[in-house]
């Protein structure tokens, strides 16, 4: 075979499947926070299921992923200032959609959860806003969709807290600085559940569905700005897998009770 047979050769096992295992050009720079159980962050090293997971498909396909810790606001930043790789488990987002692809891999919802009995008339984002007895905290860089955006609204800034981490935010809800907060369930029960200062504190909330903000993707971005165009097909050809959402999904299973995790995660 000639040499420019090898260069053909080449490029097409890097992106067609079946041909030759993914690799990828060079270290994939994947920035964390922490993120219930899928992302668990542990004397300033990211484990979990997602990071694990990650690192068993790049001894598989050939790349190296690495996970610095930053704070939750930090990821959508470095994203957009290209200085990430990958985003992992993401919702998608018109900000988001300019810098990279999306993958969704499951389907997850988030949820009205308080400290106290809520009034049954809260079914919506714009119900729960009329409610001006209500401190509201979220975490800052989180977004569920077009009704929860509501909350991050200047209109609405004196009613709602920025928490730094899903940490900091069920330390609010617990110390009754703030009343309810929208979320995954899943993440509020892992995070009690990971910091002994919580603990009991899922005994205490009650957990509402609100019809404004419906089942939606959770995935990961593969960035359009960072890496070159054969890595951007190994990264989405291998995180599309079947084989990736069913891990996740099965791995968060295992240490999340079945009425916990059946209210905030399914596959599609």
């Amino acid at each position: 075979m000639n040499a420019r047979l090898l260069t053909v050769f080449a490029t097409l096992c890097c992106v067609l499947p079946g041909l030759a295992a993914a690799s990828c050009s060079r270290a994939i720079n994947v920035p964390v926070a922490p993120h219930g159980m899928a992302v668990v962050v542990k004397h300033g090293k990211a484990a979990g299921v997602v990071p694990e997971l990650l690192d068993e498909l790049g001894d598989k396909h050939g790349c190296k992923f690495v996970f610095p810790v930053v704070p939750r606001a930090r990821l959508e930043m470095l994203f957009r200032a290209a200085d990430a790789d990958l985003i992992v488990l993401s919702t998608r987002s018109p900000e988001r959609d300019i810098a990279g692809t999306y993958i969704p891999v499951f389907k997850y919802r988030a949820v009205l959860v308080g400290i106290k009995p809520l009034d049954s008339a809260v079914q919506t984002v714009d119900a729960l806003l009329r409610q001006t007895g209500l401190r509201i905290a979220v975490v800052r860089g989180f977004d569920y969709g077009p009704a929860y955006r509501k909350l991050l609204e200047p209109a609405v800034a004196s009613r709602v807290q920025y928490a730094n981490d899903l940490n900091d935010l069920m330390r609010r809800i617990q110390a009754n600085i703030a009343d309810v907060t929208i979320l995954p369930y899943s993440s509020a029960y892992n995070t009690i559940i990971e910091d002994p200062r919580l603990s009991g504190l899922d005994s205490q909330l009650t957990i509402s569905a609100l019809d404004d903000i419906p089942w939606q993707d959770a995935g990961f971005y593969v960035s359009r700005r960072t890496l070159p165009v054969a890595d951007q097909t190994a990264l989405i050809e291998m995180l599309g897998s079947e084989e990736v959402g069913n891990h996740i999904l099965k791995s968060l299973s295992k240490v999340i009770p079945p009425a916990v995790f059946s209210l905030t995660a399914k596959r599609h």
